[in-house]
């Protein structure tokens, strides 16, 4: 193994290169001063072809849709118009586009792999700024394995260790469960991305099971679907039932009583915690301001069918309750953070499921589609819990608990999103390797346990480590709402701005060949 030695540099080791690392890294190229950017070297780890689509926006079949609408995708956390303004960039030069962007952006909804483009042209433009300020960007195409700390940190990638004084960790999310231990059968798909060559695979089986009915079990129903118009598709959940459908788009209105002013005053400054009900009642205060009643956010019903018809139905109307919610993301993580620890295990045990079902709703053509396969018995919705029985080789076969019927799958695909916890090594290999040398601790609530201001993974003591940071899933116990860009954009651009005012000309110019810069 060769040993890189560069110490001529203050280096910031990025770990992973999809959408959160180029919010990070856009916010630190605006942020960091040109005098203090060239004693600055960045390394960025990333195995794919490209940084920027990571495993969410890669290149992929054309059906796979941004859950958003294009005018509120972005990676800058201050500014969503970057999105828009490339596609109408482009749009000069692709006649799909041209088209396309004539249309009401505030309510479009465009292939994920699009924006895939978008993230990789971001960061290529963020990297041509980084380099007239001097700062280096140097990408690393391998997988970082192990970190190690010592005087500095070790990132073993590929046959080579690369050294960093500061580590910022944003490798995407845990991978989900095997529920029904079906690893290793032919029949099973462990992970449905990318859709394309499964697709081709899949192209004249006739009955399909789909483990999970999130917005990720849509994407591939849909995309079944539109490949073999002959085959059957049943989505297993345990509610039986299908995501929410995005209404008109409203205008932000800030909340009225779920404020920073009011957090601070019931918390006093942070120097206490509230309860679920004190933060209930603001929730329902804001419900009655806007003329409607909080109980609808966490209404049930088991009709599957009637659901989404009434969901369509409505979807071209503002709802207050999508509106309350779209406006919570300036709120959310605060909230979440003033709340004591039997709230938060009771939100996330009763009302989690419900609230991230609503607050992520699909786009209304989806709906549309889907409906029409209920109706001509292409699509059924199954309600857990069921048992497989994976003896047969050719297939695998699924009974449902409280009945005897049974039936048979050419194939299985786990489309039931991210786990919570790392709890292996298959979850999350680097994260596992964390916990197991102590350099991170496992959090109750989900992921790996952060600082809240800063983002500083705590070690096996419950320390921060104000020089190794993390964005994204792995943060979902601190923050709660980390599925949406918007929400990882504007961690990214706090991370980078604490790292920027850390860094002076001064201590980089002068500094030892060692981690010597104090964080906080």
């Amino acid at each position: 193994m060769n040993t890189s030695k560069h110490h001529e540099r203050f280096t910031i080791g990025v770990v992973g290169g999809g959408a959160a690392s180029v919010a990070f890294l856009y916010h630190l190229t605006n942020l960091v001063e040109p005098s203090v950017a060239q004693h600055v070297r960045i390394r960025l780890f990333e195995p794919r072809p490209s940084v920027g689509p990571g495993l969410a926006y890669q290149h992929d079949v054309d059906s796979l849709l941004l859950n958003r609408a294009v005018e509120t995708m972005s990676v800058s956390a201050g500014d969503f118009s970057t999105f828009t303004s490339w596609m109408r960039w482009k749009a000069h030069h692709e006649d799909g586009l041209h088209e396309l962007t004539k249309r009401d952006l505030s309510a479009t909804y465009v292939p994920r792999a699009l924006f895939g483009r978008y993230l990789r042209d971001f960061f290529q433009e963020t990297a041509t700024v980084a380099q007239r300020k001097g700062l280096a960007i140097d990408i690393v195409p391998h997988e970082v394995r192990k970190i190690k700390r010592d005087t500095r940190y070790q990132l073993i990638a590929g046959s080579d260790s690369y050294e960093a004084d500061i580590v910022v960790l944003a490798i995407g999310n845990i991978s989900q469960r095997d529920i029904y231990r079906l690893s290793g059968h032919a029949c099973y798909v462990p992970h449905p991305y990318p859709l394309a060559p499964l697709l081709a695979r899949l192209g004249n089986s006739k009955r399909i099971c789909i483990l999970g009915a999130g917005l990720t079990a849509v994407d591939v129903a849909i995309s079944l679907y539109n490949t073999n118009r002959d085959v059957e598709i049943h989505m297993m959940s345990p509610t039986g039932t299908l995501p929410y459908v995005k209404g008109r788009q409203a205008p932000h209105r800030p909340l009225r009583f779920i404020t920073q002013e009011r957090l601070r005053a019931l918390t006093a400054d942070g120097t206490r915690k509230i309860s679920l009900r004190a933060l209930g009642r603001l929730l329902r205060a804001e419900f009655r301001a806007a003329g409607t009643d909080w109980r609808e956010l966490f209404a049930r019903t088991d009709n599957a069918r009637d659901l989404l018809g009434d969901e369509i139905a409505h979807a071209d109307r503002e709802r207050p309750w999508q509106t309350i919610l779209v406006a919570t993301n300036d709120i959310v993580e605060d909230a979440w953070h003033a709340l004591d620890a039997r709230g938060q295990f009771i939100v996330l045990e009763r009302f989690a499921r419900q609230w991230l079902t609503r607050r992520a709703p699909m786009p209304l053509e989806n709906a549309r589609l889907l409906a029409r396969m209920l109706d001509d018995g292409q699509l059924k919705l199954v309600k857990t819990p069921v048992m497989f029985d994976r003896t047969d080789p050719s297939h695998l076969a699924m009974t449902r608990v409280d009945t005897t019927s049974r039936e048979t799958y050419d194939c299985v695909i786990n489309a039931t999103g991210s786990a919570r916890y790392v709890e292996g090594p298959d979850d999350s290999p680097l994260g596992w390797q964390l916990l197991q040398d102590g350099l991170a601790s496992p959090d109750p609530r989900g992921g790996l346990r952060v600082d809240f201001d800063t983002g500083a993974l705590l070690d096996s003591d419950g320390e921060p480590d104000w020089q190794f940071r993390a964005l994204g899933h792995l943060t979902s116990g601190t923050y709660f709402f980390v599925s949406s860009l918007e929400m990882v954009a504007k961690r990214a651009r706090k991370i980078a701005a604490d790292l920027a005012s850390s860094l002076s000309e001064e201590d980089l110019a002068l500094r030892p060949a060692s981690r010597n810069i104090a964080l906080s």
